[in-house]
């Protein structure tokens, strides 16, 4: 009954210890991978203690006293074997509980150890991001082909009590370079590249239908102006409409959630306030009043991924644009069965001017298909964008590409564009990027 006893004990320590581990945050892997190492041998180690002393239990009852002509002596013999047997089998049993009990000691005292380090995983600041090299080339004449480094992004993020969340991305573009002079001037001998806070944000997440979010974030507008990493959008070159229409960039305030109104059927939204396109991003406001914008998700079981949605966004004095009154709106779908997937946006932007002879209207749209097959993807993208109504200034532009994923962190990709102006006087040329790109997380 006590190996009994101390089995069920070792074993139910392992199990919710292997458990843990397998779900702690992969961040600090190489310190859970010791743990489950160790874990590993101590289970073993226990096990071959158990089976060797079921195998000798079984030899003890399997064991046949020792015959005699003498009854009486035989039965004296008999009995003298047993008690032997007996006392030997204790002792090995002992032995045996003692080494399963230490053991268990080592299995428990490995328990506390992850549960400090839980701990410290849950305390600590996550790192991750992504990365991409990419090599260009193209059709027009004398232009050379070149690598280049294009981005290296870190995420930092932080989870505290209270539901309370940080998160923020500093990008660098172009491998920067800064170098100042050494006479006490302060200014750049040379520089290169660029360093970027593209986000810097506080969550406040409440609820699934209520959630607040501070700081710097992406514009909550249509699908590539949030979706756009390189590891994970199908080519480097992002459409043409793309933040050409909405800011890259709000700083500000953000409220969102998500309502399942019908069984499967949800609505995801997001409404945000900030100061809009400026020189001064992230320091001031130059707008005498502040941009706001709405973005709304409908999601149906229809398909493996039926999604469609619209956005809008107003800003009264756009010191971007020339202190212009924009109003913008989109549509997006995204939908994808199986293999195939399909997305397109449409945007569409009105300024008015204090001179009502400059007003003009901006719009852009694209189509893009995607076909998956194994590690492979291969796709077409139709985009249009017409900056100000005319016919002249519009651009049109095919892109082909195609993605080999070496696994769910690492691409490699192949696209080649070919740009289309209705302006007689631009010579049309195509453009090609190779490129690997990685996310650096978990």
């Amino acid at each position: 009954m006590t190996i009994s006893f101390n089995k069920a004990c070792i074993c139910a320590a392992l199990y919710f210890l292997a458990q843990a581990a397998v779900g702690a945050d992969h961040d600090q892997s190489a310190k859970i991978n010791q743990l489950e190492q160790r874990i590993a041998e101590l289970e073993t180690i226990v096990q071959l203690l158990l089976k060797q002393n079921s195998s000798q239990l079984s030899q003890t009852k399997d064991q046949k006293p020792t015959s005699t002509t003498n009854e009486g002596a035989g039965i004296g013999y008999q009995k003298l074997d047993e008690a032997s047997i007996n006392q030997k089998n204790i002792a090995k049993n002992s032995a045996a509980i003692e080494k399963i009990a230490e053991i268990s000691d080592r299995a428990e005292m490995a328990i506390f150890s992850y549960d400090d380090l839980s701990t410290e995983l849950n305390n600590s600041i996550k790192v991750a991001g992504y990365a991409d090299v990419e090599y260009r080339g193209s059709t027009e004449p004398g232009v050379n082909e070149e690598f280049r480094m294009h981005h290296l992004s870190l995420f930092f993020t932080k989870q505290f009590e209270n539901r309370i969340k940080f998160f923020s991305e500093i990008e660098y573009e172009d491998a920067p370079k800064f170098e100042g002079k050494n006479d006490g001037s302060g200014e750049l001998k040379e520089s290169s590249g660029k360093i970027f806070v593209e986000a810097v944000n506080f969550d406040w997440n409440y609820s699934q239908y209520l959630n607040i979010r501070v700081g710097r974030f992406f514009t909550p507008a249509g699908i590539w102006s949030e979706d756009h990493y390189p590891p994970f959008v199908t080519s480097q070159e992002r459409p043409l409409l793309v933040r050409r229409i909405f800011p890259q960039l709000v700083d500000g305030l953000s409220i969102f959630g998500s309502t399942e109104f019908a069984k499967n059927h949800f609505f995801d939204y997001t409404t945000f306030v900030g100061n809009g396109e400026s020189s001064a991003s992230g320091k001031k406001d130059l707008n005498s009043s502040k941009a706001v914008g709405f973005k709304g998700d409908y999601h149906a079981p229809w398909l493996d991924d039926f999604t469609l949605g619209f956005t809008l966004y107003n800003d009264n004095n756009d010191s971007a644009n020339n202190a212009a009154k924009k109003f913008a709106y989109g549509y997006h779908v995204k939908l994808r069965q199986e293999n195939l997937s399909f997305q397109a946006e449409y945007v569409d932007a009105e300024l008015e001017f204090s001179y009502r002879q400059n007003d003009y209207r901006s719009s852009g749209y694209y189509s893009q298909f995607l076909y998956s097959v194994g590690q492979w993807g291969l796709g077409y993208r139709y985009d249009a964008f017409d900056k100000n109504d005319l016919d002249i200034e519009k651009i049109k532009r095919n892109t082909f590409f195609v993605n080999y994923h070496l696994n769910e962190y690492f691409t490699l990709k192949g696209e080649y564009h070919d740009d289309s102006h209705d302006d007689p006087l631009i010579d049309e040329y195509g453009y090609y990027v190779f490129s690997v790109t990685g996310y650096l997380g978990n």
